[in-house]
């Protein structure tokens, strides 16, 4: 009799120990997210200083950059949750280097990091980074910024993007040094494109609400 029972349920112990095994070889630890009970959201307005990336007639990239950091840490600190901390690279025309953003992050053990650019070059739309490797966290991250930044209105959606736009395997320096999962957001291109610019003039706020909801919804706060 017990050597029937255990014939019974030798299946689904092995099953079960399949399944395990698949999970591990499918999730590196890299590859999973835990919301922690404390939760760091670090915001990175790019460049900075005597770095004003890139530029049209007396528009600055870093000023567009920072303007908007301000305006989504507004809105993640609206949202009014005790257990959510946001944190900045910078919030003035302070230069850092990309090493320092990457390190101010690491330290202060930021659970997600957005990293908030203008883009150039003669194109179009709006697009969100990720690394070459193209984890799940990263992806889940920048596939709920950019669809909330699509539903507000842009004048072309270029999707959520791996690597960079010179070589798709390798990553943007603070995509693919930081711990914790991280985004590039280009909020369209300053140059030479009018209505780009005046996409994110007219729709600046509802922007901003869009980056931190997707925020919100990656840790399970929205």
């Amino acid at each position: 009799m017990a050597k029937k029972k255990l014939w019974r349920i030798l299946p689904v112990v092995l099953f079960a120990v399949l399944l395990t095994v698949i999970f591990v070889l499918n999730h590196t630890p890299e590859d999973t997210f835990v919301i922690p009970d404390h939760i760091i959201i670090c915001l990175d307005a790019g460049h900075g200083g005597d770095d004003p990336g890139a530029v049209n007639g007396d528009r600055q990239e870093k000023d567009d950059n920072l303007n908007m950091a301000l305006a989504v840490r507004d809105a993640l600190d609206a949202a009014g949750h005790d257990n959510l901390e946001v944190i900045l690279t910078r919030e003035d025309d302070t230069p850092l280097t990309l090493e320092e953003r990457v390190e101010f992050a690491n330290r202060n053990k930021a659970t997600l990091f957005v990293s908030l650019h203008r883009n150039s070059g003669g194109g179009q739309g709006v697009e969100t980074w990720i690394s070459a490797a193209g984890l799940k966290p990263e992806t889940a991250l920048a596939t709920y910024i950019q669809k909330n930044l699509v539903e507000v209105g842009v004048a072309k959606d270029r999707g959520v993007k791996k690597g960079t736009a010179g070589n798709p395997k390798t990553s943007y320096y603070v995509v693919g040094n930081t711990l914790m999962p991280a985004c590039l957001v280009e909020l369209g291109f300053i140059d030479d494109n009018a209505a780009d610019n005046t996409l994110l003039d007219e729709h600046f706020t509802d922007y901003a609400q869009a980056i931190a909801d997707g925020i919100l919804k990656m840790v399970k706060l929205k």
